[in-house]
């Protein structure tokens, strides 16, 4: 039941991302959710976990893709181990440590989604284009995750106290 709720939390999130969250965009970037409850869930219940999610969320989004299904998961596979490595390596509660873990995060996802467009001979951003977008997406990102970590740790605890 809790994978059941979980992969409609992530569906949600995929298709939140990809019809609203554009049109709240800063600076040309637009906050990544799905990358956003991925950072969350691997700060919250480990790197495994993490990277289960990061599929299941890839998956979401390379089907909402006009490109090959697989990038979107690769990304998210990689923000998901970067912030396992991050959570055992240092302070787990502070919040600038959560949002530099996002904003890490965020980059890597950017540098193998237009490393993998490269690959594929699908278009590519020019480089200066593509840098100034992926700061302003770790800017958002890492603004964004302090909360979204706050929202799903009361998520958990309402969710524990009711059963």
């Amino acid at each position: 039941m809790k994978r059941a709720i979980g992969a409609a939390l992530m569906l949600g999130a995929a298709l939140v991302q990809v019809t609203w969250a554009p049109r709240i965009e800063v600076l040309g970037a637009f906050p990544n959710l799905v990358l956003i409850a991925v950072v969350a869930l691997t700060w919250t219940r480990g790197v495994r976990a993490g990277m289960a999610w990061a599929c299941v969320g890839g998956l979401f989004l390379d089907l909402t893709a006009a490109g090959p299904v697989g990038p979107h998961a690769l990304g998210l596979l990689t923000g998901a181990y970067l912030t396992g490595f991050w959570t055992r390596n240092l302070d787990r509660q502070s919040a600038v440590q959560i949002a530099l873990a996002a904003a890490v995060s965020t980059a890597a996802y950017s540098l193998v989604l237009v490393g993998s467009d490269d690959t594929l001979g699908l278009p590519v951003p020019p480089l200066a284009a593509a840098g100034e977008l992926t700061l302003a997406a770790c800017a958002y990102n890492a603004v964004l995750m302090p909360p979204a970590l706050a929202l799903l740790r009361k998520a958990r605890l309402t969710a524990a106290e009711a059963v």
